[in-house]
């Protein structure tokens, strides 16, 4: 402001040092035309030409505005539409997001009537139809977001949506598979795809897309863990895919297992210890496959890692048969593979005092039962102690145990992470909430001792079930 006002106060000056010039110049100038004759002086003509020429550009700047008035009109006009629309579009967003659906309808209609814009406004269309329940009109207009490149990818996925919520899964993976062809980087069309195709079995599909939603590399730590899990469960279950192939083509033509069929099932077995090396059922199915192609010294290596990642019995037994010595040598053995801290440790010494009571060795079961200390044991290690002081004849110390061991914490259990129903066995898929990968090698949490496991038991193990589906007893 101050800038503005120098400048004009300086061309003031300028203006008045100029009108004082010209009238210090001396001269005359005469014009005679049709009869009339004009005498000024210079300077005054001057001035009159100065004028003039501004007044011819004024007249010049009024006719192009009058003549562009209807245009400016309806310029202004349609930004003041455009500006109505966008505002309708906002609230219509909003109204989805806080879950008003009637307004989310209001809002959209408004919006298409006012924008010239099919791809945001049929957009907020289908949402608002979703949200209302109306599922056909929200397939029409996600259908119509199809038909341009631009929103082909949204149109696929929301009726890839729409198809799950009518229990439609073919529907639903053939659209969220044309929307990952379309993004072959779209982590949130490769979930999709990797979720419906797990649901039907069909493993080796699953991984590629599995892949997808992996490498985009924008999840927290539970999230990493839990499609970790899923990747091991795919190459697992494709392992077992492999054999129940292989079996039913053995019993057709009578020919033993081929060595190619069992190195595919290794690699995908390693493959699944490699994601997640907890997964000991993995590493009981490798060993077995290393023996059957007459490697037993592989056999074991996997079975001893397994055991210093998740100690367990059935992994003491089969390394146990495997090393083929004496109980002292056995009992030796397993003692270097305990864990060195933490809760694992203490599952590992209660595994390896177990062994070593089966054989006899009474006293170093005691000494690896005492290294637990008496507040970090659970149920198993309690009712390890109430053996123990059975076979020292010792009532009141095996009741103790036994009253302890009821306190104590249970033991690790298969237990789904999403809905914390256990399981005997490991499975594919949740016999309760039916979600993918869910089941973890966990100390029971969110249950009590008297919720029974009929319904995960009953559940065949690598069922797929659609989402949402329960089973009941």
């Amino acid at each position: 402001m101050f800038a503005r006002l120098i400048g004009l106060l300086i061309l003031v000056l300028l203006a008045a040092a100029l009108a004082s010039w010209l009238g210090a110049q001396p001269g005359m100038l005469s014009l005679e035309w049709l009869g009339w004759q004009v005498e000024m002086r210079t300077s005054l003509a001057v001035a009159l030409l100065v004028v003039l020429a501004l007044l011819l550009l004024f007249v010049d700047r009024l006719l192009r505005g009058l003549l562009q008035l209807p245009s400016w009109l309806g310029r202004n006009l349609a930004r003041r539409r455009t500006d109505s629309g966008h505002r309708a579009l906002a609230l219509g967003l909003m109204a989805v997001s806080a879950g008003e659906p009637d307004e989310a309808r209001r809002q959209a209609a408004r919006a298409q009537r006012l924008l010239s814009a099919p791809h945001l406004t049929d957009l907020l269309s289908a949402q608002a139809a979703h949200l209302s329940g109306d599922h056909n009109a929200a397939a029409r207009y996600f259908t119509s977001l199809t038909r341009d490149s631009d929103t082909a990818f949204l149109g696929h996925i929301g009726l890839a949506r729409l198809a799950l919520e009518k229990d439609d899964p073919g529907t639903a993976l053939t659209a969220a598979r044309t929307a990952l062809d379309i993004r072959p980087k779209s982590a949130l069309a490769a979930r999709q795809v990797m979720i419906l195709e797990a649901e039907r079995g069909n493993w080796s599909a699953a991984l590629p897309a599995l892949s997808v939603v992996m490498r985009a590399g924008e999840q927290d730590d539970a999230e990493g863990r839990a499609l970790a899990h899923q990747k091991a469960a795919l190459a697992y279950l494709e392992a077992e895919d492999r054999e129940a192939e292989d079996l039913e083509a053995e019993d057709s033509s009578g020919d033993a297992r081929d060595a190619v069929t069992i190195r595919r099932m290794i690699a995908s077995l390693q493959t699944a210890l490699a994601a997640w090396p907890d997964f000991w059922p993995a590493a009981l199915r490798l060993a077995d496959l290393h023996g059957e192609a007459g490697s037993p010294k592989k056999a074991v290596k996997p079975l001893e890692t397994a055991f210093r990642n998740m100690p367990h019995d059935d992994l003491a037994a089969r390394l146990a048969a495997l090393w083929n010595v004496n109980e002292g040598s056995t009992v030796a053995r397993l003692i270097k593979l305990i864990p060195d801290r933490g809760q694992r440790a203490d599952e590992g010494r209660r595994v390896v005092a177990e062994v070593a009571l089966e054989h006899g060795l009474i006293g170093e079961a005691g000494r690896l039962l005492d290294e637990i200390d008496e507040t970090r044991r659970d149920a198993a290690a309690w009712r390890l102690a109430a053996r123990m002081a059975a076979v020292n004849e010792d009532s009141a110390a095996e009741n103790m145990a036994l009253r302890r061991a009821g306190e104590a914490p249970r033991p690790r259990r298969w237990q789904c992470t999403s809905c914390q129903l256990l399981h005997e066995s490991w499975q594919s898929h949740c016999g309760g909430c039916s979600g993918f990968a869910t089941l973890d090698w966990q100390r029971p949490d969110g249950v009590t001792p008297l919720i029974g496991t009929d319904a995960a038991t009953r559940a065949p193990a690598r069922r797929a079930r659609p989402p949402g589906t329960v089973e009941r007893g």
